[in-house]
Order: C-alpha cells, then structure tokens, then sequence
C-alpha cells in the first residue's frame, strides 16, 4: 500500500507540474544585431500559451513556426505561399546527429560547434556569464523570470528551435547554443542579452563576426498577441500541407 501511495503521489506531482506548464503565458520579443550596429537585422516575438510556442518574425521572410512539444513536432507556415509543413523532432535529431558528424571531418569552425569545449566563467558583480572557445564564445547575462517553470519552458524552446535553425544552409551545428541554453537555465534564467562571437580562417586572414541579441519578456499576453496566435491557428487549419523538402526548396527559391 506504502507503494502505491508513494506512486501516486508521483503521478499527482508530474500531473500538476504538466498543467502548470500548460497554463503558462508569456511571451519574449527578441532582437538581433550584426556587430554593432545600432538596428538590428532580425525582430521576432515568441509567445508561449496553452503549451504551444508560437514564433513571429516581424522583419524579414513572413514564417511563422509553431512548437508542439506534446506531439514532438515543428509546423513551419509560409504565409506569402499559404503552405505548411511539419517536421518532427525525432527527424531534428537524426538530422543534427549526421550533421556533427559531418562538421566533425570538416574542421574549423563548424567542428567546434559541433563538439564545444567551453571554458565557462561566471562575473557575479555583473551577472555576464562567459563560454570561451578559440573559434566560438558565447558571452550572456540572464534575467530572472517573473513565472514559476517559465525558464524551463524557454529552455526546451530555445534548444529545438536551435536544433530547428541547423536545418538552414550555411548554419553552423546547436550544440554550442544548446549548451548556453542549459546554463542559463541552471541559473533559474532566461536570456537579456547574448554576443556570439565566431572567427573563422579565411586565405592569410582571420575573418570575426560578432552577433548580439537582445530579449525583453512580457508576462501578460497582450490584445495584439491574441490576436496573432488566432491569425496562426486559422492559417494551421488552412494552409496547403507540403513535404518539409518540398517547402524548404521553395523557401529557399523565394529569399
């Protein structure tokens, strides 16, 4: 009896900490920047609600990506061509298990994402968390969330949604970002700003790109917010369904 008590004590616990995650609103603007520069070159907001994770680019190509960690799949809607596809996540991770592979016999940069090995330093005077490799460094300070489980969900976000980014050509393995990600969400944060710095060997040269990107969470889901997650459920429902393939070629086409 002792046992049963005890099992039901845990599925109780599991059950309560899976409604509080699906209960959870919120959403988190983001902005990135090259350099830097003072526009940045890429604007999205993200919205968690009902535990779905709804990414909207405000500049830039016009898709929209929906994470449904409840049935371990990406949709990608394609709103100028009113076409959507689904990608799974057991697909992303045979997808980034053959790319490490390949960026592993690569070298460079791409091997160093593929397999970081970051020495992690930590300024608790200003809060800037720092993973120092010689060809990639993440430099970050977090932001402590105002939701219980709110850092969690933005952890499992922003690792599949890396995982998604990979799927790009030219883009370099996640496992770099994926381990930022799981720093920061150690630290009970999500993050306010991150530099990504990259060096890369080309000809006699050593070629820097630094990326920044900057987060600003809202705890309350606005009128507007509602009103772009209605837009997105309708064009689900709507949208022609195409081959992940077949749609990225496209996309692709059209940039």
């Amino acid at each position: 009896m002792r046992g049963i008590q005890w099992l039901m004590m845990g599925v109780l616990l599991l059950s309560a900490v899976s409604t509080s995650a699906q209960s959870l609103e919120f959403r988190v603007d983001t902005d990135v920047f090259l350099g830097e520069e003072k526009e940045p070159f890429a604007e999205n907001v993200t919205i968690f609600k009902a535990g779905l994770v709804y990414d909207f680019p405000l500049s830039g190509p016009r898709e929209i990506t929906v994470f449904d960690p409840s049935r371990g799949r990406f949709v990608l809607l394609d709103v100028e061509r009113e076409v959507k596809t689904t990608l799974t996540t057991q697909e992303l991770l045979e997808f980034v298990a053959a790319m490490k592979v390949h960026a592993q016999e690569m070298g460079g940069l791409f091997a160093a994402a593929a397999d970081p090995q970051f020495e992690e330093r930590f300024d608790s005077s200003t809060g800037w968390i720092t993973l120092q490799a010689p060809t990639l460094s993440y430099r970050a300070r977090g932001q402590q969330p105002e939701l219980d489980l709110a850092a969690a969900r933005y952890r499992e976000f922003a690792d599949w949604y890396a995982r998604l980014n990979a799927t790009r050509p030219g883009s370099l393995p996640p496992f770099a970002r994926i381990e930022l990600n799981r720093v920061m969400a150690e630290r009970g944060r999500i993050p306010a700003e991150v530099e990504l710095t990259l060096e890369s060997q080309e000809a006699e040269r050593v070629r820097r790109v630094v990326l920044r990107s900057r987060h600003f969470p809202f705890w309350r889901l606005s009128a507007t917010d509602h009103k772009r997650l209605e837009a997105a459920g309708a064009q689900m429902a709507q949208f022609r369904a195409i081959r992940f393939s077949e749609y990225r070629q496209a996309w692709q086409r059209a940039q």
